[in-house]
């Protein structure tokens, strides 16, 4: 196979779906959105089709030249039969079979991954954790999402399930997780846990900074609006993200001792908030590992940030085809 071909990827989100058709070396050469906000499936795919028939001519190729397509998908999914089962933000997307869809569609080869693995990839191919052998990403956004490369290989699980990285318990006395566990990573750190908490413990304090910034509307109480109070230096906001930074530094403190990564790449709180994030998750973060391995191991914000949609369709693609030997990531 050539070292340059051209890949298609869909990433599917409850809001919008990225479509991107993409070089093997990175390069995009043409995107576009579909809107996916309370949708029907059958209404989506078909403008997922016509999108990436778009992106192709617009590219000056034809669907021949298409070498595979990639689609990562949030989970819930059937990834063995290519399907999205039940996915929470996604109501009406209840076994589409999307992979065989898409497939037929376009004449080409498909492959379907979990949305956070498919993070995981691009990171891999295309962003902080090019060459490396042992790495985690890391969501860190609406929930705690991961992906996981072990010794050169994306780590899929017996079904398809590993990588909840945000999904196991760091206090058995802590809140109840959306995923039935009680004190999970996630519960302490994802997006939506800490904005429920937000909008419980701000109830009768319509006055407050975090309420303001969300313009007196709790449901668009978010991390956002944590964020900027904690700028602003008020004590609630300041608390409650020391305790989140702590929370982190146990959670991927204990991702390192259990899988010795030479690096951790952190998705959009460590690249959205920098060092106020960084830097007191550090100081908490020598508490939850062995020196020898944090010394060894990078942990760093996302490189492609806001822009790996771009690549997580396209990466899951790549990954295929790597996995059956026909591309080798990094020659140049």
């Amino acid at each position: 196979m050539a070292t340059s071909f051209p890949v298609l990827g869909f990433d599917i989100g409850g809001t919008k779906i990225a479509v991107c058709l993409g070089t093997s070396e990175g390069k995009i050469l043409a995107s576009g959105r579909v809107d996916n906000k309370e949708r029907h499936p059958d209404d989506v795919l078909p403008e997922l089709v016509a999108m990436g028939k778009k992106l192709i001519a617009e590219a000056g190729l034809k669907n021949s030249d298409i070498v595979a397509l990639g689609i990562g998908s949030p989970a819930p999914h059937d990834i063995p039969n290519g399907m999205i089962t039940t996915p929470t933000n996604m109501k009406k997307w209840v076994n589409v079979p999307i992979r065989d869809y898409l497939k037929n569609a376009f004449g080409i080869e498909a492959y379907m991954e979990n949305d956070a693995n498919a993070g995981a990839l691009a990171e891999w191919f295309f962003g902080a954790g090019k060459q490396c052998r042992n790495m985690l990403y890391l969501t860190m956004s609406t929930g705690i999402g991961g992906g996981i490369i072990t010794n050169g290989h994306l780590v899929q699980g017996h079904n398809f399930l590993a990588g909840e990285c945000g999904h196991f318990s760091i206090d058995l006395n802590g809140p109840m997780c959306n995923c039935g566990i009680r004190g999970c990573y996630e519960a302490y750190c994802g997006g939506r846990a800490l904005a429920m908490r937000m909008q419980r413990e701000l109830a009768d304090k319509p006055d407050h900074p975090i309420v303001k910034y969300a313009k007196g509307n709790y449901d668009d109480i978010d991390l956002v609006c944590l964020e900027k109070a904690v700028r602003d230096g008020d004590d609630y906001a300041c608390k409650l993200w020391d305790e989140m930074c702590l929370r982190n530094a146990q959670g991927i403190g204990s991702l390192i001792n259990i899988f010795n990564p030479e690096m951790i790449v952190l998705g959009t709180l460590a690249w959205a908030a920098g060092d106020l994030f960084m830097e007191p998750m550090f100081k908490y973060l020598p508490q939850f590992c062995w020196d020898v391995q944090l010394k060894s191991c990078k942990v760093i914000p996302s490189v492609l940030k806001r822009h790996i949609g771009e690549y997580a369709g396209i990466s899951v693609a790549l990954n295929c085809l790597y996995e059956q030997g026909r591309f080798q990531p990094w020659q140049n």
